[in-house]
């Protein structure tokens, strides 16, 4: 039975991190019904809790790992190579105006 409720309870929380607190406001029934004893509903809230939690962390690296495939897939620059970019093109900005300004000045 305690198996049953604990699968029941994973099932319908997904992948929500669930609070202990909340987990034994759950169980505290159970108690009160007279299905689980105390220690049980503890020993069961802390297991949700914890499964919960380690469900929650594996989706978000499942998350995470697509979100980088994505941005593999659609060849993104990545951010260092962006910053190196634009500090060049500021670097040839500047060359350009100096032989600009030389230029007019020889001009004149």
């Amino acid at each position: 039975m305690l198996e049953t409720m604990k699968n029941l309870m994973l099932a319908g929380l997904g992948a929500a991190v669930l609070t202990k607190e909340k987990a034994m406001n759950l169980m505290n029934q159970a108690v009160e019904k007279g299905e689980l004893s105390a220690t049980e509903a503890e020993k069961l809230a802390d297991e949700v809790v914890a499964e919960s939690k380690r469900q929650a962390q594996a989706m978000g690296d499942k998350l995470n790992e697509a979100a980088r495939e994505a941005a593999l897939n659609l060849n993104l620059a990545p951010k260092e190579e962006l910053d190196a970019m634009s500090e060049r093109v500021a670097k040839l900005e500047k060359e350009l105006a100096e032989l600009k300004a030389a230029n007019s000045t020889q001009e004149s």
